[in-house]
């Protein structure tokens, strides 16, 4: 734990427009390259901005964080529909080889536009959705509206779950490298229990 309040110290320093641009674009790559951990670092962000910066900033982090991953995963789409499975499967690439190509179909072919709403839930499979949605029937505003709306969701849910753990680190963060399904419920349990509770206690007018 002292690690990480020496972390915090180092970046207590930025500015929110920092962190805005670093979610951004961890969010972008994180559609092409998994390993790098854009729900961990939008949780990160959000602690922080509840320590040292106001409510507008926090709306100006939750825009631009839906915003990192929507493009991220349209970009995945653009790629699959101009290069065409073939390809793809041909090159075998470590996180788009053929065995998640494949994989990603049968849930693609199962799901149909489902899919690509519920594409955060399945995490190493999230570039290879991208890339299957574009080679798919799906139209592109399909696959840009499903992927909006489950960036909101997600994106509001992590960033509250940064703001309300605070520094309870290393719990989120073996939630994150594992989460389901049932986290995910959970958590959205954990937001209307949250907000009835606020609601309750407000003075009537």
């Amino acid at each position: 734990m002292e690690l990480f309040h020496t972390i915090l110290d180092v970046f207590s320093q930025f500015q929110p427009i920092h962190y805005i641009l670093l979610v951004l674009l961890a969010y972008f790559i994180e559609n092409i390259f998994p390993p790098l951990p854009g729900d961990t670092m939008l949780v990160f962000t959000a602690y922080v901005f509840g320590l040292y910066f106001t409510q507008s900033d926090f709306i100006w982090l939750y825009i631009f964080s839906i915003v990192g991953a929507v493009a991220g995963f349209m970009f995945m789409v653009f790629l699959g529909k101009h290069f065409g499975r073939h390809f793809f499967v041909e090159k075998n690439w470590k996180f788009a080889s053929s065995d998640f190509i494949v994989k990603a179909e049968r849930y693609m072919d199962h799901y149909g536009a489902w899919m690509v709403l519920g594409n955060r839930i399945f995490f190493g499979l999230r570039p290879v959705i991208g890339l299957v949605s574009g080679m798919s029937k799906l139209k592109w505003y399909n696959n840009l509206i499903m992927v909006t709306i489950s960036s909101m969701v997600f994106n509001a849910a992590f960033i509250f779950l940064g703001y309300v753990l605070g520094e309870n680190w290393e719990l989120i963060e073996s939630i994150l490298k594992k989460y389901s399904i049932f986290t995910i419920v959970a958590l959205i349990v954990l937001i209307v229990f949250t907000i009835i509770k606020v609601r309750k206690h407000e003075p009537k007018t």
